[in-house]
């Protein structure tokens, strides 16, 4: 990638960078930086407007995105030091990233291009279970479920609950043995599929840099895939990450670098939130290299990030950054509900909906039923989000935002009841790995309501 020549200044910074402890990083700088953001680029949630169409007020977040990347950096936790850079550096990376990218290999190729809001072009769709624990015998035939879908252009994989019956343990053997076990499943699915070049992302069993580094060196995980590193909230990193980093880009692979803003928490609501993402993208792209850059935000208590707030503050992070840079923004659906449920699709239609009109470059969909309970996922959802994201495509942010506060209006008040809905094996038949009769109906009733309300879904 054209952009990742300044590793080495990276690393150094992590160890030259101004000293300071980590809760006065996130408690004192963080938190008094965005309050004084807030009220000078005056940013105010009004709670009705969910896909705003001010551009403007996108302009003045990333203004202030940017003032909060200047001044506060990145924190490493091995080091107890800020990476910092300067605005025109900052500037000069955004200038530096990706605006296109092609991921997989031959027939299966993927053609990435940077959106901007309301833009015609079409979105490259992310499909998978996306972390979500499955049992090691029950990995193909759910991804296969993902891989069959023809609207879906990369697959993501789930977590292995145990490799070979042993538990995975962190740092250790187990875990190389379970990256690589993770690799030689998906090759196994996308094999099966007919699609033996699409992009794979990966490594989801990585809990520390083993598991990624391992798997993907020679055999293993290819370059063309979709390599993940994250930054820990909010705006951290550590030598185990900067690893990863380092590992991918000597290698020259993709990479998906992503951060999650918890709701609540140092940024405070949702005015705050929406400055941490724009910055958050601006310092990962700097730090990471990634291909794709991904944000989101989610409830710490409904852990959903298709709630009013969170729906805004991304959609007004990803018009921030779409209108004022190339980057290639992602995103990650984290619906409550799960498979069998009508919630979750109007969940992961709302976040695809507002993400989209707002010039998402890549929607992911979906760590389902909050990505915790085991097997509750399915192919379906994916595919219903695929089908939603290439009809929002040229859609109007107003238009965009009646559909969803339609959609609001319908599933809002059933997040608090966490409806996981049921697992892989009673919505799909295991033998043809096709839905039941009963959650393909469900898709089917929800998707005639989207259309009524004026989505145009083939």
């Amino acid at each position: 990638m054209n952009n990742r020549g300044r590793l080495l200044e990276i690393l150094r910074r992590a160890e030259t960078g101004p000293i300071i402890e980590e809760l006065e990083f996130e408690a004192k700088l963080i938190t008094s930086t965005v309050k004084q953001l807030i009220d000078k680029y005056d940013i105010k949630f009004d709670g009705d407007t969910i896909v705003p169409s001010d551009d403007d007020l996108a302009d003045r977040i990333f203004q202030a995105g940017m003032e909060l990347a200047v001044e506060v950096g990145m924190f490493c936790q091995d080091t107890n030091r800020r990476i910092t850079w300067t605005e025109a550096e900052y500037k000069e990376g955004l200038r530096s990233c990706p605006g296109y990218a092609i991921m997989g290999t031959g027939n299966d190729t993927v053609e990435i291009k940077a959106r901007t809001p309301e833009s015609e072009s079409p979105p490259t769709v992310i499909g998978g279970p996306f972390g979500v624990p499955v049992p090691e015998d029950m990995f193909v035939p759910i991804m296969l479920s993902y891989a069959q879908e023809p609207l879906i252009d990369v697959i993501e994989n789930p977590t292995i609950e145990r490799v070979y019956g042993h538990p995975i343990k962190a740092d250790s053997p187990w875990e190389v043995i379970a990256g690589w076990r993770e690799a030689e499943l998906s090759f196994e699915t996308i094999n099966r599929a007919g699609r033996p070049g699409m992009p794979i992302g990966c490594i989801e069993i990585s809990p520390t840099a083993l598991a990624q580094i391992s798997a993907a060196s020679w055999g293993g995980i290819r370059p063309s895939d979709w390599h993940h590193v994250s930054a820990p909230s909010e705006f951290k990193t550590n030598y185990d990450l900067l690893s990863k980093v380092a590992h991918i880009v000597r290698i020259g692979a993709h990479m998906e670098a992503y951060l999650n803003i918890i709701y609540g928490g140092y940024f405070g609501g949702a005015e705050g939130v929406v400055i941490g993402l724009a910055a958050g993208m601006i310092i990962v792209n700097q730090n990471y290299m990634g291909t794709t850059i991904s944000v989101s935000s989610a409830h710490p208590f409904l852990h959903s990030d298709a709630t009013p707030e969170s729906l805004w503050a991304q959609s007004l992070a990803f018009q921030a950054i779409s209108r004022n840079s190339k980057m290639l923004t992602a995103s990650l659906s984290k619906p409550a509900a799960g498979p069998g449920t009508k919630t979750l699709l109007y969940e992961n239609s709302a976040f695809i909906i507002s993400g989209v009109a707002s010039g998402l470059t890549v929607p992911q969909a979906s760590m389902t039923a909050t990505g915790t309970n085991s097997c509750h996922c399915s192919g379906l959802e994916s595919r219903f989000g695929a089908e939603v994201a290439h009809a929002v495509a040229g859609m109007s942010r107003d238009q965009a935002n009646e559909i969803v506060k339609k959609l609001l209006a319908i599933y809002q008040d059933d997040l608090a009841t966490k409806p996981i809905g049921k697992p892989f094996q009673e919505v799909y038949d295991l033998k043809t790995l096709q839905p039941t009769p009963e959650w393909l109906g469900i898709y089917h009733e929800v998707k005639d309501e989207l259309v009524k309300m004026g989505l145009p879904l083939k």
